[in-house]
């Protein structure tokens, strides 16, 4: 599939309006499998200093940003960024039934799994069960993995967080051998079940939801906000 991207800071954003995103990524299902990564700036810092992720997200079909803040940086070297946010783009999906797609989930526990069905009973998902702890390479990953490759799916939606949830979808291609495509998309389910409470509009439209994830959860986020995304300004400065 050819498609139109910009390059910034290492990575190759798809550009497009948000259906026409949406329309590309869902038709990845009939082709040959390949895989979605939704870079915002934590990913992006981890790929300038870990070539293993960085090679990660260089396997990926599609680069899509997820974050304002990479677009509002992109600004200053007159680059334009299409935005659209992996909790964006999973709550379109199941909000249109699946868009004619089977959705096969990795991640969530049997209470989220639950609180998605029941929010969706319209669209046609599958648990691909994983354990709460599955370290790359285990016999509880060699399963899971082997699972997903072999289940019937067009879409898969791999919720297990960065960069453990790209190291799982290049496992799958590994085995795969019919169509589909994998979403790497973190906590989107998270927000869809309630587990997390996502921010208002209006901060996501002044580009401060990190401000409001940071505040729901200090002890786990104050690092990677307050140390580690402020990196990001030498990437851009060398850029």
């Amino acid at each position: 599939m050819m498609t139109a991207t910009t390059e910034f800071l290492g990575f190759r954003f798809e550009k497009g309006s948000r259906e026409d995103l949406f329309a590309r990524l869902v038709a990845m299902s009939s082709a040959p499998f390949g895989y979605v990564v939704t870079p915002n700036v934590d990913l992006v810092n981890r790929a300038a200093r870990d070539a293993e992720i960085r090679a990660l997200y260089d396997g990926a079909t599609v680069h899509l940003c997820d974050s304002k803040i990479l677009t509002v940086m992109a600004k200053t070297k007159k680059i334009a960024l299409d935005c659209y946010p992996g909790s964006d783009l999973v709550a379109d999906l199941l909000g249109r039934g699946g868009a004619g797609q089977r959705i096969a989930v990795v991640g969530p526990d049997a209470q989220d799994w639950q609180a998605l069905v029941a929010r969706y009973p319209q669209v046609p998902l599958t648990l691909i069960p994983s354990p709460p702890i599955m370290t790359p390479g285990s016999p509880e990953w060699q399963r899971c993995v082997a699972e997903a490759a072999g289940a019937h799916w067009g879409i898969l939606l791999i919720c297990l967080g960065s960069p453990k949830q790209e190291r799982f979808a290049q496992a799958v291609g590994a085995l795969r051998s019919e169509p589909g495509v994998a979403w790497c998309v973190g906590a989107s389910i998270d927000f869809l079940t309630g587990r997390q409470t996502r921010a208002p509009q209006w901060v996501r439209t002044l580009h401060m939801e990190w401000l409001h994830r940071l505040a729901s959860n200090p002890k786990r986020l104050w690092r990677r906000y307050l140390v580690e995304g402020p990196q990001i300004l030498r990437l851009l400065a060398r850029s």
